[in-house]
């Protein structure tokens, strides 16, 4: 079994959550993990996208720097 995180959400948060995890057919518990799964993940992407972004001007410049 996995751990539990405990999260305080407003009433009005709880209820917007289960009104968006009734519309998709999901339970609160699944709609809820897989959100945050999803944002975990996204945010890791734009992190390693900036990232690349990052290095590719930094060898440019680098390229520039040594002439």
């Amino acid at each position: 079994m996995g751990q539990v995180l405990p999260v305080e959400f407003s009433d009005g948060e709880v209820r917007e959550i289960g009104r968006q995890a009734a519309a998709e057919g999901r339970s609160l518990q699944e709609y809820v993990r897989e959100t945050l799964m999803a944002a975990v993940t996204s945010r890791a992407q734009q992190r390693a996208t900036v990232l690349d972004q990052v290095l590719e001007a930094s060898a440019g410049l680098n390229e520039r720097l040594a002439r």
